[in-house]
């Protein structure tokens, strides 16, 4: 397929992966409605307003129908895919293209959802999985092989070497990295609600603190030392509260936070629970280990670390980001998977080659 043929199809396949990232995470059908509508005034967008890349640019980024700014995500999607399957077409061999755009347009869209929402959908994990499976058995070429049965079995060990590798790394970090402190020179007003039947949050100075946020394992607490405390109409000082995600427990006693009428008071010093790594990534390095395999999946892993590192630590550097602060690493993976895909095997053996001459 010529580059022209392969960019242009890029951007109708991007248009329909912004649709999966606007829906997808908001629980939104994919099928109804079926056409796509305005986020601002839900109007179904028309054919010929509907033209990927065109569009956006001749209507200025707005909407053709109340005029409201059309997020730029919408341009960037669809160039950014655009690019990634002509280079597919220049880079790929054609017998694996088909199953290597698979895997670009899942990537696509887990990175912009793990960049808005710090999640990554199972829907997409598991449909990953279910997709590079079939693509290794009907194309085991993707795996350097000629037999399918061979392909499936490379696709499955990358598939499990990966999630095993992550998982082990995910509970190694949150041994040695699983909580943060949050500490002021004077006590700072804090204070406990319940915003909806599963949903919580304390505010430290004004500052939120949700559970969806904080508790993912039945062991994670918050831990808050109360200089003075209001309980339910119950006065206490000096005193350590501890968050589970169902109750609270303090040396004076236990209760069910649907117990809890009113909680506040000051505090120093709180310290709260968070995870090295979600399980998201464990499952998307999986559906990832399908299509690249078990050697894919230890480069992608190592290049992902060490993007993720250096960006992260280039952030911090320049004050762009606190040290504690959420750092999604779905879209480091996609980009060392998009670099194994593309140039794996020639860093391998340039890697390989620089041994020899030591």
């Amino acid at each position: 397929m010529t580059i022209a043929a392969s960019f242009i199809f890029g951007t109708i396949i991007g248009s329909f992966l912004n649709v999966c990232i606007y829906r997808i995470p908001r629980g939104i059908s994919l099928v109804h409605p079926a056409r796509s509508f305005c986020p601002n005034c839900k109007h179904l967008i028309p054919w010929h307003r509907n033209f990927p890349i065109l569009s956006w640019l001749l209507l200025r980024g707005r909407c053709g129908h109340c005029h409201a700014p059309i997020s730029r995500l919408y341009l960037i999607v669809e160039t950014l895919t655009a690019l990634l399957f002509a280079a597919a077409a220049v880079l790929v061999p054609l017998p694996t293209l088909l199953s290597v755009w698979v895997i670009l347009s899942i990537l696509v869209v887990t990175t912009f959802v793990d960049l808005e929402f710090f999640i990554i959908p199972d829907a997409l994990s598991k449909s990953g999985i279910a997709a590079g499976l079939l693509l290794s058995l009907i194309t085991p070429q993707l795996h350097k092989t000629s037999s399918p049965l061979v392909a499936v079995v490379l696709s499955l060990s990358g598939a499990f070497s990966g999630a095993i590798i992550l998982f082990l790394i995910s509970e190694f970090g949150k041994l040695a990295f699983g909580r943060y402190k949050v500490r002021s020179e004077r006590p700072t007003e804090f204070s406990f609600h319940v915003l909806l039947p599963d949903e919580r949050q304390i505010l430290i100075d004004r500052e939120p603190f949700l559970w969806s946020e904080h508790f993912f394992r039945k062991s994670d607490r918050i831990i808050i030392h109360a200089d003075e405390v209001n309980i339910n109409g119950a006065q206490y000082e000096n005193i350590d509260l501890t968050f589970f995600h169902d109750r609270l427990v303090t040396s004076r006693e236990t209760i069910l936070l649907d117990q809890i009428t009113h909680l506040s008071g000051h505090t120093a010093f709180a310290q709260f629970p968070r995870e090295a790594m979600g399980l998201g990534d464990v499952k998307l390095i999986a559906a990832i280990g399908t299509f690249v395999g078990w050697k894919g999946i230890l480069f992608t892993i190592a290049a992902a670390s060490f993007l993720g590192a250096a960006f992260g630590i280039m952030a911090i550097a320049l004050g762009k980001r606190e040290r504690s602060a959420k750092i999604p690493f779905g879209p480091y993976l996609a980009i060392a998977t998009v670099i194994w895909l593309f140039w794996g095997e020639t860093l391998v053996s340039f890697y390989q080659e620089s041994l020899l001459r030591l």
